[in-house]
This record gives C-alpha cells, structure tokens and sequence, in this order.
C-alpha cells in the first residue's frame, strides 16, 4: 500500500471498529427501532453504509462493477443484526483490497457518476474522500439511535 494511502485506510477501519462498537451490544429489536419523528432504523444504516462504500470505493474508485438497488437499502422489513455487520465487514475488506492496489495516479483520475439525472464527473479521490464523510456522518446517526432506542426500553 502506497504510504499516502495508509492514513486513509486506517481512518476507514476505525469509522468501522466504531460501527461495530455502537452495534456491538444492541439486540435485533433494537437495531430495527425507528424514532417517530426519522425515518430509517439502525439496521437500514448498516446496509446502507455497506451499500454506499461499495459503489464509491469499490465501483467508482476501483472501478469493479458492483451490484446495487439503493432504493432496496431504505425498505422497512425487519432486519436481523449478524448478517448486517458480516455484510459489512465484508465490504470492509473489498474496500480495503481496493486500497492496497491504489496510486496516487489512480486517484487524480476523473470518473464520470451519474448525479440527480445526468452525469458528474469527480476525481476518484473525491470520491474516497465523499465515502469517508458519508460513513462518518452515519456513524453519528448509529451511536445517537443506539443512546435512543436504550432510553426507548
């Protein structure tokens, strides 16, 4: 793994050691508990985060066709806890695999996503760095719907 690399990989793994840690304790009721007043459950997080990384990183920035309903990550059946974090982990190591394989030339390559309907060309860092923000910020939504669903019992 190139050295510039390094420091994103391991941000990456502890944004998933701390997912793991908020999910870690909590029950399959509790990972499907919805606030009145939000939309999505702890449990359409998880599959969604794995969902998301694996289009940015593994599609967008490593360039491997990845399978993805978006749409299907929101659905409001209930959601069984183990099979959401294996799936996760999982995509964790494809993330990781595609990391070791980067050069600072992959990343300054555009890349053209499709965005609200036509098409957006990005730089493949962008896109890392866009999937890093979007799995920090639902982390946050993780721990504060764990402290909620707990004070809901």
């Amino acid at each position: 793994m190139e050295a510039f690399v390094i420091p994103l990989a391991e941000s990456l793994d502890r944004l998933h050691d701390d997912i793991y840690q908020a999910v870690e304790p909590l029950s399959d009721g509790e990972i499907n508990w919805k606030h009145p007043s939000l939309s999505n459950t702890l449990g359409i997080l998880l599959r969604h985060v794995a969902g998301s990384e694996r289009y940015w990183i593994v599609q967008v920035v490593g360039g491997r066709e990845v399978p993805r309903n978006r749409d299907a990550e929101f659905e409001h059946e209930p959601l069984t806890k183990a099979p959401l974090v294996a799936d996760l982990r999982r995509a964790q190591r494809e993330v990781q695999d595609v990391l070791a394989r980067l050069t600072s030339a992959d990343l300054s390559r555009a890349v053209d996503v499709p965005f609200r309907g036509s098409t957006r060309s990005v730089t493949r860092q962008w896109a890392l760095l866009h999937s890093m923000a979007h799995t920090a910020y639902h982390l946050g939504q993780m721990q504060l719907f764990k402290k909620m669903a707990a004070g809901a019992r």
